[in-house]
């Protein structure tokens, strides 16, 4: 079995992608331009009509927060119901609205002179071009930096009540996961999957998804498709799923992997090795011990049992807490260390691309850092078949 050349995912339709592709092409024309470089995740889909990993519809920036040195923040928004939102619900006494993009630099400019900061040196997280264009050319002596490190060093060791709300998460985006698992059977098409674990996360208190759940079956698998698609599953196959929650904010992700039916004997297999590499990653974690450490371990376990070509490319894991993939990631390339009341999600993965017939084998826990190891967040079951 190979692969045989698609259609995108939820395509709309050969018509329709002329019809944009004409538009696109025209407004190149038009603006004399050699090329448009476009950046959002609905401009890539809209000209190409790929079902981009990660797909939002909205993307525009909509707040800003100045947190001066020993003040009280101060908060632009765009939207108008937040003049009452934000009168009524919330501690902010210093609230401005917004214009569109382009023109946010002259609201931040007025923000900045208000509180005395024309000529200081300001970290951000990130800022779009035409507001920092702005910025400099109003107050030449202002320096601008990168501080993403900062939020990292903000949101990576957690305080006691915020491990408490990322273990409710934690334990609603398990129940997603079982619903989804009960709801796998032949014929049943993936996004139907994704819809029971998203109503079982809903109905129990998740206010959002932080990402689209993944249920990716057969061929899929195979290539770690990364939405749900319209794809019947079917007998004999592996199916992959990773599910979130959101709770107060604070993010809950787990991923497992079933057979449909019954395993092949090199499922059975790639899944036995996925299953020991996330549990020696998760032994390896403690205070002390680094991101690098642990990457190293879930790899090891699947090189040593012959499976490395077909490992996980990305990183090994992830903080987890207020956000989805932070700092410090779990990568071969980080050398930060581990920390008492960090959260991570390990994952690695095992996908035959060249086998599709066979399909992949995902696995992820939710571990928090305790003073001499680990301790396990999600409670989902492995599938006690592919074990056996």
């Amino acid at each position: 079995m190979t692969f045989q050349k698609q259609n995108p995912i939820f395509y709309p339709g050969d018509e329709v992608h002329r019809v944009k592709q004409t538009k696109i092409q025209a407004a190149i024309e038009r603006s004399g331009y050699d090329a448009l470089l476009l950046f959002k995740a609905e401009a890539v889909r809209y000209v190409t009509d790929f079902y981009v990993k990660g797909y939002r519809p909205f993307m525009e920036p909509e707040y800003v927060v100045l947190v001066p040195k020993g003040k009280a923040p101060v908060v632009g928004h765009t939207s108008g119901s937040d003049d009452l939102r934000i009168r009524y619900k919330s501690d902010i006494q210093d609230a401005r609205k917004l214009p569109p993009v382009p023109r946010w630099g002259k609201v931040i400019a007025g923000m900045l002179a208000d509180y005395g900061l024309e000529n200081a040196r300001i970290g951000t997280d990130f800022i779009p071009y035409m507001v920092h264009e702005d910025l400099k050319a109003r107050f030449p002596k202002l320096t601008v930096e990168d501080a993403s490190h900062i939020w990292a060093d903000v949101t990576a060791v957690k305080h006691p009540l915020e491990v408490a709300l990322i273990r409710e998460s934690v334990r609603v985006a398990d129940l997603g996961m079982r619903a989804a698992i009960d709801a796998v059977r032949p014929g049943v098409r993936e996004f139907e999957v994704a819809a029971e674990g998203e109503y079982a996360m809903r109905r129990n208190g998740s206010e959002v998804n932080p990402f689209i759940p993944v249920v990716a079956s057969g061929y899929n698998a195979s290539m770690f498709e990364r939405v749900a698609s319209e794809k019947e599953i079917g007998s004999g196959e592996m199916v992959i799923m990773d599910f979130g929650a959101v709770v107060k904010g604070y993010t809950g992700d787990l991923g497992r992997t079933v057979i449909c039916g019954d395993p092949s004997p090199v499922q059975k297999e790639i899944y036995r090795v996925a299953f020991n590499s996330v549990n020696e990653a998760v032994k390896a974690v403690k205070p002390g011990v680094t991101c690098r450490d642990v990457d190293r371990r879930a790899r090891e376990v699947i090189e040593d049992a012959g499976w490395g070509k077909y490992q996980h490319s990305g990183n090994t894991g992830h903080q987890l807490g207020f956000g989805l993939h932070g700092d410090p990631l779990i990568d071969r390339n980080v050398d930060a260390p581990l920390v008492e009341n960090m959260v991570i999600c390990l994952e690695p993965r095992i996908v035959l691309p060249d086998r599709p017939d066979v399909g992949g084998a995902h696995l992820e826990n939710c571990v928090l850092v305790t003073p001499d190891g680990a301790e396990y967040l999600n409670h989902t079951p492995y599938d006690e078949r592919l074990l056996a």
